[in-house]
């Protein structure tokens, strides 16, 4: 069973690589052999973000050699093993949401790590699934772990399994957690990757759980990586001067205040002391290719039905304020 299950993952690879352009996905939908590639097949837009994964993966394959070629190979079937592991289980709806999701990100890290030196991230995962007294739960949780052999990262991957397992231990019921309730508990975490310039990986880590009461919640928390040196850096580290976090405040406050015309805010938020200690948080700095975003979770600056609130700056605006050598293109 397992070399079987090996050789379809392997001709599933196959057929991505040669995928071109049709209205169908990357694979021959006579041959869909899983309720994921069903879905796919039937749901055009599932069908359209597959061929463009596929194109990307291709184009990038054929770009690398030895130990990076394979380990975007191994990359590449573990992401497939995972889409269908984590999406196969969820109810049709939620299915095509889940892969629509997994795409999304999957596309943002080939894009990330064909746009500089092969960054060498692994996905390890955290899953879980149980009942304890009459609460039962569900932890599927992703995070990277880096394995170039640019810079010791062994710090900055600790602190990625700590956290990963952080999550996955409050999104697990204990025995004083109200057990004589029918609930259903979930934790749920996945990462982005971004390459705001050919030395810097930014990781935008996401995560979701439900522990009962009226809602669940999520956050994202962004961290930039230096490949040189395997060390998060903080807006400190890319600033130049003094007057950087006034100028972002400035920046935040006036494009804040035109969102929350239509989807309203916390006043409070848009004063100037609120937002710079928010500013001096650094998972809310979001490294793009051209451009920072600044990623505002649920509460911190607006009511939870309203969601979260991005602001985007191109570093143009930001130009005189960042430093010379700082692992940005722009």
């Amino acid at each position: 069973m397992k070399l079987l299950f090996a050789i379809s993952l392997a001709c599933a690879l196959a057929a991505a690589a040669g995928a071109q352009a049709q209205s169908g996905p990357s694979f021959d939908c006579a041959k869909a052999s899983n309720a994921i590639e069903r879905t796919i097949c039937k749901t055009p837009e599932l069908a359209k973000v597959d061929r463009e994964m596929a194109s990307l993966y291709a184009a990038l394959l054929g770009r690398l050699n030895g130990a990076a070629k394979e380990n975007l190979e191994k990359n590449q079937l573990s992401w497939i093993v995972s889409r269908n592991r984590s999406c196969g289980a969820s109810e049709p709806d939620a299915a095509s949401y889940c892969l629509k999701k997994r795409y999304e990100e999957r596309i943002a890290d080939l894009k990330a790590s064909g746009s500089g030196p092969y960054p060498f991230v692994e996905a390890q995962t955290i899953e879980k699934k149980g009942t304890l007294g009459k609460v039962s739960y569900s932890i599927d949780i992703l995070y990277p772990r880096f394995v170039g052999t640019t810079a010791d990262f062994r710090a900055i991957n600790r602190s990625y399994a700590e956290t990963a397992a952080k999550a996955a231990g409050e999104a697990t019921p204990t025995t004083d957690a109200g057990l004589d309730r029918k609930q259903e508990w979930s934790g749920m975490g996945s990462y982005t990757l971004y390459r705001p310039g050919p030395d810097a990986v930014t990781v935008a880590s996401n995560f979701w759980s439900y522990t009962g009461g009226a809602h669940g919640y999520g956050a994202v928390t962004c961290r930039l990586v230096d490949l040189r040196t395997g060390k998060a850096l903080t807006p400190e580290h890319l600033f130049a001067d003094e007057h950087w976090l006034r100028e972002l405040v400035n920046l935040t406050a006036a494009d804040l205040k035109k969102q929350f015309v239509e989807n309203p805010g916390f006043d409070d938020a848009l004063k100037p002391a609120s937002l710079t200690k928010l500013l001096r948080e650094n998972g809310h700095y979001c490294w793009q290719a051209g451009k920072l975003e600044l990623y505002f979770n649920a509460y911190e600056v607006g009511p939870y039905a309203a969601g979260p609130y991005t602001v985007e700056i191109p570093y143009a605006r930001l130009r005189q304020h960042l430093r010379a050598d700082a692992p940005l293109a722009f």
